[in-house]
């Protein structure tokens, strides 16, 4: 598999920036729920919330797969 250092730049970025909106949209909502203690209140279960995890989350799991596979593949022409 011969990919020029472009597109596996591309790729990279691709995983960071996905990464980047999971790790801070689960931050942001958890440290919401953290605003007023004590309390039972937690957004990350909120179906909006949830959803919008779920997407990321499974984007970024994806792109992490890829990229292992992708390295293996490189690795094995190498």
């Amino acid at each position: 598999m011969n990919l020029t250092n472009g597109q596996i730049k591309g790729f990279l970025f691709a995983v960071e920036g996905v990464g980047a909106v999971f790790v801070g949209l689960f931050l942001t909502v958890y440290l919401l729920g953290l605003r007023d203690l004590p309390r039972d209140m937690v957004y990350h279960s909120e179906p909006i919330f949830r959803t919008l995890l779920s997407i990321f989350g499974v984007a970024l799991i994806v792109l992490v797969l890829g990229a292992a596979l992708l390295s293996v593949l490189v690795k094995k022409k190498m």
